[in-house]
């Protein structure tokens, strides 16, 4: 969980906001980089409803959270060299999957435990959210001291 929001917290808003440049879609473009990354978080919820969508191995939740950290450099360089459209396609799939794998860890994880212990283990997972939230908006910041602010 903490991994999961670290990574989309650190890109999603601010890096969006603060390095859009100049678009064909002038003004409009940051309104549809945030409705695209909220239209795929959503669509991303729903997908673990379809059992062979569902990721329930531990060990695969874990590369895929591991892989979604080269969106970073992807993101970076879209930005640098890319057209919006491949921006609007990365935000995209930054919510698609911060949506599913939400929904994957939070179902799957107390999986093969007792209801005290998984009790236990959904307090510690809203713990590292939470941790992952304040974490992902601290370094969000990072993007704009690189700038040069």
């Amino acid at each position: 969980m903490f991994l999961i929001y670290v990574l989309t917290l650190s890109i999603f808003p601010g890096f969006l906001i603060e390095d859009t440049g100049a678009h064909k879609l002038g003004t409009w473009y940051a309104l549809v980089l945030i409705a695209m990354y909220n239209v795929g978080d959503l669509i991303g919820r729903y997908i673990p409803l379809i059992e062979l969508l569902k990721l329930e191995s531990r060990k695969l939740t874990t590369v895929a959270i591991l892989c979604r950290f080269l969106l970073v450099p992807a993101f970076y360089f879209t930005a640098k060299y890319g057209d919006q459209g491949w921006m609007i396609m990365l935000t995209s799939f930054l919510g698609l999957s911060n949506g599913y794998l939400t929904v994957c860890v939070m179902t799957s994880a107390p999986k093969g435990y007792k209801g005290p212990e998984q009790n236990a283990l959904g307090n510690l997972l809203v713990l590292f959210l939470l941790g992952g939230i304040f974490a992902g908006v601290t370094l969000d910041w990072l993007w704009l001291i690189g700038k040069g602010w």
